[in-house]
């Protein structure tokens, strides 16, 4: 389990690759792009595998050189046109292609998908995938990586004041959502609902979002759907650029600072980039609010002690070569975020009275560092190719409070309450295996290992180690030109090894001498087998159709089976279940899409059965532990997910573009005939983009937005949870492309909540304490791009 076969593996494989790759003489793909009127065109080609490409010049040739013999899959994007994706086989002499692109005045037609597992567009793979890129994190950044993916019908986040978020898809987070930064899953302690998601926003080049089940390619968290981080291509080869971004958002002085740089030299490649956010107390639209029956103040608008900082960098090196790519990345994100006052403790020795420092992080905090080394490898093998992907992550989060305010008069922790510390070593291999023109494999191997330690004065989480692995074998056959079938299995087994834990007891802040023991020793092993197939009928060149079922499961985490303390975060007592079984899912999802020039319409209903759902209640007890609150209970029962997703995208005229996206999610406990907590209500987003007809020399680009959002009120809620109320959002905004002596610059400036409303969030964590949303808020950003050396 300590991986340690693998680097010799790789070390092996890579230097007989490279020996092969020598005695080979390099062959090349060359071509022309134009559109329907045979107007040639400036397109990009992106080869997959080798992460690299060219455009085509102003005749719309292009050549990719020095190739081995093999199967490429080279990817075709230019703006204002449908993406292409053509799979090229190299045999023993050069290959010539023509191609014609369709226009489209559908932005998101010309973005293509990356991440998938056998590396083809995106009307072949049976599951319903959303692609956004640089622009679209930009334009929507709102300090977190998560909220940006808010705009994408399905989505929505979990928040803890503004800096503080995670997503969350078709209603499941936590351990049902994956994330994977280049190819590794983010483990860090994501089982908690004031635990954000440790990236940084502005590290994000492409994202994928595959929506359902998805446990089959990438794990038992993928069970509602993965979120795959995809580096930028590498540049072209001689090119050195980089880019520096600044923005400032007003409701609480957020300053973020961005510098990246990046090059290839004859195949050696690297990146680097580095991230200031510092962010103030931000403000509300209220100046008092109601918590356990006490009516507090909110000086100022401003919740005190929601002030943060921030401070990212990252590192990424490698090769490039005719035998594939090897990259490693060292990054790390540290964030340290105050915990607003009325969070922990007794309310009537709250003092919500501001020092006149906003911009002062106070006790209770939290301080976050995520630090991961990630060696991402891609061989080619003749007509296949072997990927290896391997990582170390160390994640430390800890929660700092007066020992008073938990019933302790002192602590030999000091203001430690909560230290979690959590190293994961993981290794994925995967072997894409080409058959035939028709029919494509992949085998897989995944595991992983966690070591989990924690510290302070507080129990939440115990002491443990963690062991995963799984196998799986993944097939797809095109069946006839437009329809191709999918299917796969997997065998995973996992090793929770629990440690034991008692807690001293307190009387009146003074420790007894006694102890209560919090958890018992736990040592549960699992094995699971799941499956799934679809296809994906290409009905014509403007339909497509397609179904994917799958039988997933989750291995319940460490957190669910031990847990027994107060989770401050979340202002409650949360008590595990020891005895609690793999979640075992049954998942539907249909998706169809119908696109042409100016039109793109897509439906995407599912309907999922849980047996053994395991989820945190609210019960009707209150907790015996000092300066809690309300005892929440893991439990399990059957339950059904249902819902659906539409997008509607309408260019009006050339430079006009209005959309629709709609999402509902439906959920019911079987056993209680009760919805399930927490789930987001159903909501509408209607925008409107107006590309400027004004375009000169100084002004290249412009376009202006506007967008509105009606979510409804989520009456649908668990015994012992709160009703929310629906409420509307307007944000607008106006983004410049402009040149000066040559030099390009990109302005942005853009506002949310532009009329101020006093909302609740049912997903938010402050909406525990009456506390609404953030208020009016204007960003405004610039971005300068940088072009250091040409090729």
């Amino acid at each position: 389990m300590r991986f340690i076969y693998l680097p010799i593996f790789i070390l092996v494989t890579i230097g007989n690759s490279f020996l092969l790759a020598q005695s080979t003489t390099g062959f090349s793909i060359s071509g022309t792009i134009s559109d329907e009127s045979g107007e040639p065109m400036m397109a990009t080609v992106l080869i997959h595998e080798l992460g690299t490409g060219t455009a085509a010049d102003q005749n719309g040739k292009f050549t990719l050189r020095n190739l081995n013999p093999g199967n490429y899959h080279l990817h075709v994007s230019h703006l204002g046109y449908k993406s292409l994706t053509k799979t090229v086989s190299i045999q023993n002499n050069d290959v010539r292609l023509d191609w014609q692109m369709e226009p489209s005045a559908i932005t998101l037609q010309s973005l293509t998908i990356e991440a998938n597992p056998f590396k083809n567009g995106p009307v072949e793979q049976s599951q319903t995938i959303d692609v956004i890129d640089r622009d679209f994190i930009e334009r929507n950044n709102s300090g977190t990586f998560s909220n940006a993916l808010e705009k994408l019908p399905g989505i929505s986040t979990i928040n803890t004041g503004v800096g503080i978020s995670k997503p969350v898809i078709r209603g499941m987070s936590s351990n049902r959502i994956q994330v994977n930064d280049r190819g590794i899953k983010q483990e860090g302690q994501q089982w908690g609902a004031d635990h954000g998601l440790e990236i940084d926003p502005f590290d994000v080049d492409r994202v994928e979002i595959v929506k359902g089940p998805a446990s089959l390619i990438y794990g038992s968290d993928g069970m509602s759907g993965v979120i795959n981080i995809s580096p930028a291509p590498i540049p072209h080869d001689g090119e050195i650029k980089g880019h520096l971004i600044n923005s400032y958002q007003t409701n609480n002085n957020m300053r973020s600072h961005s510098a990246m740089v990046e090059g290839n030299e004859n195949g050696f490649i690297y990146k680097g980039r580095l991230t200031f956010q510092d962010y103030q107390d931000y403000r509300v639209p209220a100046d008092e609010f109601t918590y356990a029956g006490y009516v507090l103040p909110v000086y100022e608008n401003r919740l005190k002690n929601t002030a943060g900082k921030e401070r990212h960098f990252s590192l990424m090196t490698g090769i490039r070569k005719k035998w594939g790519k090897s990259t490693i990345t060292l990054s790390r994100f540290g964030q340290q975020a105050g915990i607003f006052t009325g969070a922990v403790g007794i309310p009537n020795s709250y003092n919500l009275q501001h020092n006149g420092d906003y911009g002062n992080i106070e006790l209770p905090n939290q301080d976050n560092s995520h630090v991961k080394v990630i060696s991402n490898t891609t061989i080619q093998l003749n007509q296949n190719w072997l990927e290896i992907d391997l990582g170390y992550q160390r994640n430390e989060r800890q929660e700092q409070s007066l020992p008073h305010a938990h019933g302790i008069s002192s602590s030999q922790e000091g203001n430690l309450a909560l230290g979690l510390y959590l190293n994961t070593y993981t290794a994925n291999l995967r072997f894409n295996h080409h058959i035939s023109n028709k029919e494509q494999a992949i085998i897989g191997f995944q595991s992983s290992l966690m070591d989990n330690q924690f510290d302070g004065f507080e129990f939440l989480l115990p002491q443990f180690k963690s062991q995963s692995a799984g196998f799986f074998y993944f097939h797809e056959y095109r069946l006839k030109d437009n329809f191709i079938l999918n299917a796969g299995l997997r065998v995973d087994v996992a090793k929770h090894q629990i440690d034991a834990h008692s807690q001293p007891t307190y009387n009146n802040g003074e420790a007894t001498g006694n102890e209560v023991l919090r958890n018992p020793d736990i040592d549960r092993s699992y094995a699971n087998l799941s499956g799934a197939t679809g296809f994906s009928w290409i009905v014509n060149n403007k339909s497509n159709l397609k179904l994917n079922l799958g039988s997933s499961y989750r291995v319940p985490s460490p957190i669910e089976l031990a847990t027994n303390g107060i989770h401050h975060g979340n202002f409650r007592h949360e008590l595990g279940n020891p005895n609690l079984n793999s979640e075992r899912s049954f998942q539907s999802d249909l998706n169809f899409t119908y696109s042409q020039r100016n039109l793109l319409i897509g439906f995407s209903p599912y309907l999922a059965y849980y047996s053994g759902y395991i989820y945190l209640s609210p019960t009707a007890k209150f907790s015996t532990l000092p300066g809690a609150g309300t005892l929440w209970e893991y439990r399990q029962n059957n339950a059904i997910f249902s819902g659906g997703e539409v997008k509607i995208q309408w260019a009006i005229l050339p430079n006009l573009q209005t959309s629709i996206a709609g999402e509902f999610v439906n959920s019911q406990n079987l056993d209680t005939s009760l919805p399930l907590p927490l789930t987001p209500p159903a909501s509408v987003l209607f925008g409107l983009d107006w590309e400027l007809p004004y375009k000169n020399q100084w002004l290249p680009a412009s376009n202006m937005f506007i967008e509105y959002r009606q979510v409804a009120a989520q009456n649908r809620v668990d015994r012992n949870e709160r009703v929310t109320e629906g409420y509307v959002l307007l944000e607008a905004g106006l983004g410049l492309e402009f040149a000066m002596a040559r030099q390009i610059f990109k302005f942005r400036i853009s506002g949310k909540n532009l009329l101020n409303s006093y909302y609740f969030n049912h997903m938010s964590r402050y909406r525990l304490l009456n506390l609404p949303e953030q208020g009016r808020n204007i960003n405004v950003s610039l971005k300068i791009p940088i072009q250091i050396k040409n090729q």
